[in-house]
């Protein structure tokens, strides 16, 4: 007979493992909405503010995510910037399998960017729900589309030094997917070093 798991039991194990990856300063990252970046949040604040007196102040994200929320992403990614200026934390960003849409953005907050062999970066234009009355939306969409090319194009020239800003908001709004393979994305200026199988990904400081 199949026994069944202590629910008590389970839940201690899990918030065990959550309080060991926030002392490492370790985070997972999947989808992204707004109650993942509420979540995001508050933990690099917490893992941040831990290490801030140890040896090592490196935060490592790893990313596999198909994207999500634009609003969500850029919450976290300002998190990151913050937490680098008043903790003086080091981030270090990994794909491990996908980053696409708004993972690939949020991909590009990492002052270390690492990139695994078998991982893919997607790149396009960002999908957006508007309601209202007629006149107002094409109005409200067009100033905000305008806003965020002009705030993506700016970041992806800032972080890659491949291209100008309007490069990249012609190759990113250009209607299609950018699928791009690890070596690609080096090419771009997209990722700082590519991982492969027989090197370590960044050590955890155990202390």
């Amino acid at each position: 007979m199949q026994q069944v798991p202590n629910l008590q039991e389970v839940l201690e194990n899990q918030q065990a493992r959550r309080e060991m990856l926030d002392r490492f300063g370790v985070y997972f990252l999947r989808d992204i909405h707004d109650q993942e970046a509420e979540r995001f949040c508050k933990s690099v604040l917490l893992m941040a503010g831990i290490r801030q007196n140890t040896d090592s102040k490196d935060l490592t994200i790893y990313i596999n995510s198909g994207g999500g929320s634009v609003g969500a992403g850029f919450a976290m990614m300002e998190m990151l910037y913050k937490v680098k200026r008043d903790y003086g934390a080091n981030v270090i960003t990994v794909i491990t399998g996908y980053a696409y849409s708004m993972g690939a953005i949020l991909f590009q907050a990492g002052d270390r960017r690492l990139m695994g062999r078998f991982s893919m970066l997607m790149l396009h234009s960002p999908s957006w729900m508007i309601s209202g009355e007629d006149h107002r939306i094409f109005q409200d969409y067009e100033r905000l589309s305008s806003q965020y090319k002009s705030v993506i194009g700016d970041l992806f020239a800032w972080r890659t030094g491949t291209h100008d800003a309007g490069w990249w908001r012609r190759f990113i709004y250009s209607g299609r997917d950018r699928f791009l393979t690890p070596k690609e994305c080096l090419k771009l200026g997209l990722v700082d070093e590519i991982t492969s199988v027989d090197e370590s990904y960044p050590p955890i400081d155990m202390k």
